[in-house]
């Protein structure tokens, strides 16, 4: 991969550049949109700068990382933007990006593509954790619902159609549920989101949920598509009885309720960074080898908010330019390190700690 070279940034003011929404994307060229000549990652006083891209689910904890990051590390700047995973891996295995977060791993081909891309191995590194929420518009309705992974299934496939039907009562006894039209808002695009939500609900729901399990869908029965994690959330803001599934910092960006849900439990469960750091800890599993840490879910196991999930790094083992590998390094070592404690306050599970130390150690081996 042949780097494009960066001239100084200059500043604390670069940081806005941190919040681009889920429209952008990173620079052409063969890997990086740049890096300093002597090194990166605190290597020089050259300043260095990279704009990875993809999942929209770890956007808001990334944005938060790479002014963290910057604030420490003036002359270095990580500008993350949310494409969704399925461009992320499409930027990662062509080389467009230093590295692209995603929520689902790469399939054999992608991998060989980015291996050839990285011109070493590729790998799949775990840098965070968290549930996707259902979440809804009912402002008649104070108490958070309740919704069974059958009910759930159900609605996103449009036999449920209003919000008092009786699957949904039946969830939440002595709740007073409006006579009000369902609005479903799913990913028009390709989303890791969407691959977990069906994952799940294939595994707990599968009578009812027909679709299988994907990254996108182009036969959903029902609803309206968006793009990104904030576009189905702002369709939902906009729709009284709209209801759709994204990272719950979008939930409390646009103030709109989230359920607890049942998947295999017996229980509804909340969705909060203790539930789904229960779930990464019983329902997570790495599959990769070595400094390879891909994963597999376990729904069936999970014994807090049911649909739980790891999100990735895509990251190249050896970087054809030293400073950029030395500053993927260093970020993702902060990220993996202290920047695990934002978690929580954005609604993100720290990694189990065993998990947490193999990352660390993969992290490590990055050059």
């Amino acid at each position: 991969m042949k780097l494009s070279l960066l001239t100084r940034i200059a500043g604390l003011a670069a940081v806005a550049a941190i919040g681009l929404a889920a429209c952008g994307s990173s620079s052409g060229g063969n890997a990086a949109t740049g890096t300093s000549s002597s090194g990166g990652g605190g290597d020089s006083g050259s300043a260095t700068s990279l704009s990875p891209q993809g999942s929209t689910f770890q956007q808001t904890i990334e944005q938060q990382w790479a002014s963290k990051f910057h604030a420490a590390n003036p002359s270095d700047q990580i500008t993350y933007t949310g494409t969704g995973s399925t461009a992320g891996i499409q930027a990662f295995t062509t080389g467009t990006t230093p590295f692209a977060g995603s929520d689902v791993t790469m399939t054999a081909a992608e991998q060989t593509a980015a291996n050839t891309a990285c011109g070493s191995t590729a790998l799949t590194i775990p840098i965070t954790s968290g549930g996707v929420a259902i979440m809804y518009n009912l402002p008649t309705v104070k108490t958070p619902l309740n919704l069974s992974a059958a009910t759930v299934a159900g609605i996103f496939m449009g036999t449920i159609k209003n919000w008092s039907d009786q699957a949904i009562k039946n969830d939440n006894p002595g709740i007073a549920l409006p006579n009000t039209p369902i609005s479903v808002y799913y990913r028009a695009d390709g989303s890791g989101t969407t691959n977990v939500l069906s994952g799940f609900l294939d595994a707990a729901a599968k009578t009812v949920w027909t679709l299988g399990v994907n990254k996108q869908f182009t036969n959903w029965p029902t609803g309206s598509g968006a793009t990104g994690s904030s576009g189905v959330a702002q369709g939902v803001k906009s729709t009284q009885g709209g209801i759709t599934y994204a990272e719950i910092t979008y939930a409390k960006q646009d103030a709109l309720q989230t359920a607890s849900l049942k998947g295999f439990g017996a229980s509804f469960v909340p969705l909060n960074d203790t539930t789904v750091a229960k779930s990464i800890a019983t329902g997570f599993s790495v599959t990769g080898s070595g400094d390879d840490l891909a994963g597999a879910l376990s729904f069936s196991a999970m014994k807090g908010y049911p649909i739980s999930t790891v999100s990735y790094v895509l990251v190249c083992s050896k970087y054809n330019n030293s400073g950029e590998g030395a500053l993927v390094k260093s970020y993702l070592t902060y990220a993996a390190g202290a920047g695990q404690t934002e978690g929580p306050a954005l609604g993100f599970a720290p990694l189990p700690k065993a998990l947490d130390r193999k990352v660390t150690a993969s992290i490590a081996t990055i050059s």
